[in-house]
Parts: structure tokens; C-alpha cells; sequence
């Protein structure tokens, strides 16, 4: 019996060139939806901010709660999931403004007191005939620094006229002001929703741009990297190029599913669209190798035998993480459920793009060759 009974989609005289539109009108839908509107939201991962999360106790008022978190940040997004093990609560603010600000300035004063010490080592080694009016501006430089950055935290500390010491001031401040705000908006947090057990994570804005920029490299990087071996292992532009493009549209169509459904990107989800690029990469290597390395039957027979293969690595795929995704549902578990939602999206995006793009691709690559 063929796969799920059905005909051979690539045999006769049918122009399965054709089916190529599919996935590419769904690629072409995916980059919408995933970088025009509504946009695929990022996680604190990549854009930096706060994220609460704790197990409520009772019914909250999630207005109330907005409100007075809304004194401290200026942009709150409380998302709240019931199932039978309770209620689970997330909630996202921005960093404060001044708190970055002041963490920005703290670099730039220890980088100034590192090139100040070394100015002064420079004149006590020379018995005094450095460049004294060098350091002078350094000293003055720091201290009047130390004296905004502990004002723009609303310190009531003094920088005072030594810089080594106003330095080491202005990092005691900024580190109990961080502190303080925490503690404020987690007795904000416990008040509202009666939970004493709860998380609090905290990711800068120059970490999360150091994350973004990485996440690109990353991704291209492999992309170039699997181009570089399928085209080692078939020698050949066009099953090369229906290998690459089956695993950008896989991720394309992807993400475009994200952006609909709100899942955000964070590393845990770039780390499970990398992996969609490698079983992508697979696939289609598989259904390559299928029509262009064996000799029985047609091109269209082998590619309707490997389409049967294929079905049933998707449908494994699927099964595993969708069981991944009910599970983590249903404990609350956010960066489990994301991974397995993306890679059940992805599973159903490669089965398109492979047996509907590039089996075809290959299909034609093959028919060159094949006996009349």
C-alpha cells in the first residue's frame, strides 16, 4: 500500500512544478507576519528587561496589578495561564531608564579610573615628572561624573574629592539602587497575588544587544556552513540550493507562525530553530540522496518512497515535541513550551517545504538524466 494511499503525486504527466507556489506563497506570507506586522516579538533574552514569574494562590486582579507596577515601568505585560496544576503568572517589564543609564556611566567611570591609575603610576615612576595636568583632568573628569551618575540614581551619597574613592562609591549606590528597585516591585508583585514563592530575572540592555548580535552570526553562519556541505556531498548547484532553501523556508514559515501565535524569540527558541535547520537539512538531503543516488524504479517512484520516509521522521518530530509542549503546558514551564510549539510548527513546515519544493526541484534536476 503506498503512503496513506494515495497516488504518487509526481507520477504521470502531472507538472509538479507547480506545487513549488505553496511553499512559496507561504514563505512569502511567513516573512510578513514575522517582520512587517504584527512582527515577531522578542523575549528578554534579546531585548533586555525584567521578567517576574510566580505560582498565584488565588483570583487576581490583573488591572490592579498593572497599575501599580505601571508607577515603576512604563511598559507592564502581565500573561497568566490556568490549567490543573493552578495559575501561573508572567510578568514583563522594562528596565528602568536611569538604572541603565547609570550602569552605562559605571563602565565608562571604571575605564576612567583605570586609565587614571595608570597615569599616576606613570608620574611616580618618573619621580614626579609626568604629565600632572593629564591627570588633573582625569580626576576632575571622574568626580564630576560620579557626582551625576549618583544624582541621576537620586543617591544622597557624596562624591567627595578623591576619584578612586567616588568610583568605588558610585558602584556600591548603583549596585543598592538595583537592589532596592527589585525588592520594590517584588512587594509590589507579592501583595497583589499572595505568593511568596516567587523568580526574578534581569537581562541589560547591552547583554541582550550582545545576544541579538550573536544570534545573527550564529544563524548565518550555519546556514553558509550547510551550504558549503551539501554542495561538497552532490557537487551539483541545484539539489544544493533545494537542500538550503527547504531549510530557510522552514525557518521562514516558522517564525511567520510564531508571530501569529505571540511566541517570542528568545535563545531557547533560536536554539530550536537551529535545530529546525539541521532536521531540515536532513530531510532534504534524504530525499536527494533518494532520487539522485539510486537507480531502481523512476525518480518519481523513488521520490514518492522517500516522501513515505519523510512523513514518518515529521510525524516522529511532531509526536515528541507536541508531547513536550502538553507537558510543559500543563506545569507551567514557558521555555519548554515555546521549544516544543516551534519545533511542532517547524515539523509541519518542512513536510511542505521538502515535498513540495524541493522534490520537485530535484525531480527536475533528475529528469535531465534519467532514460526516456
Amino acid at each position: 500500500m503506498d503512503l496513506l494511499d494515495i497516488p504518487n503525486p509526481y507520477a504521470g504527466n502531472r507538472d509538479y512544478r507547480l506545487y513549488m507556489a505553496v511553499p512559496l506563497v507561504l514563505m512569502a506570507v511567513g516573512l510578513f507576519f514575522a517582520f512587517v506586522t504584527p512582527g515577531l516579538e522578542r523575549g528578554i533574552d534579546l531585548k533586555g528587561g525584567l521578567l517576574i514569574t510566580l505560582q498565584a494562590t488565588g483570583t487576581i486582579d490583573e488591572a490592579v496589578l498593572k497599575a501599580d507596577l505601571s508607577k515603576y515601568s512604563g511598559t507592564v505585560d502581565i500573561r497568566s495561564v490556568s490549567t490543573g496544576a493552578g495559575t501561573g503568572i508572567e510578568i514583563e517589564l522594562e528596565n528602568n531608564p536611569a538604572l541603565e543609564t547609570a550602569e552605562d556611566d559605571v563602565k565608562t567611570l571604571l575605564e576612567l579610573d583605570r586609565t587614571l591609575t595608570d597615569a599616576e603610576l606613570a608620574i611616580a615612576s618618573q619621580n614626579g615628572t609626568g604629565d600632572a595636568s593629564r591627570v588633573n583632568a582625569l580626576r576632575t573628569q571622574i568626580l564630576s561624573k560620579s557626582a551625576s551618575v549618583l544624582a541621576s540614581i537620586g543617591s544622597k551619597a557624596v562624591a567627595g574629592d578623591e576619584p578612586h574613592a567616588a568610583v568605588q562609591a558610585v558602584l556600591e549606590e548603583q549596585s543598592s539602587a538595583k537592589q532596592n528597585y527589585r525588592d520594590t516591585l517584588l512587594a509590589v508583585v507579592k501583595q497583589r497575588t499572595g505568593s511568596g514563592d516567587v523568580s526574578f530575572r534581569e537581562v541589560g540592555s547591552s547583554l541582550s544587544k550582545f545576544f541579538l548580535a550573536k544570534t545573527r552570526e550564529i544563524v548565518t553562519l550555519a546556514l553558509i556552513l550547510a551550504s558549503l556541505v551539501v554542495f561538497f556531498v552532490f557537487r551539483a548547484l541545484l539539489p544544493s540550493f533545494a537542500v538550503v532553501f527547504g531549510a530557510i523556508a522552514d525557518v521562514t514559515m516558522t517564525m511567520g507562525v510564531m508571530s501569529l501565535l505571540g511566541i517570542p524569540l528568545t535563545l531557547a527558541t533560536v536554539a530550536t530553530l537551529l535545530m529546525l535547520i539541521g532536521f531540515a537539512i536532513d530531510t532534504h538531503i534524504m530525499l536527494s540522496m533518494r532520487i539522485l543516488k539510486r537507480k531502481e524504479g523512476t525518480a518519481a517512484e523513488r521520490a514518492f518512497e522517500a516522501m513515505g520516509t519523510g512523513f514518518l521522521m515529521n510525524l516522529t518530530t511532531i509526536g515528541a515535541f507536541g508531547a513536550l509542549w502538553l507537558v510543559s503546558r500543563w506545569l507551567q514551564i514557558p521555555m519548554y513550551e515555546q521549544i516544543g510549539a516551534v519545533a511542532v510548527i517547524g515539523g509541519f513546515a518542512d513536510f511542505i517545504a521538502a515535498w513540495l519544493f524541493s522534490a520537485p526541484l530535484v525531480l527536475q534536476h533528475a529528469k535531465k538524466s534519467e532514460p526516456k
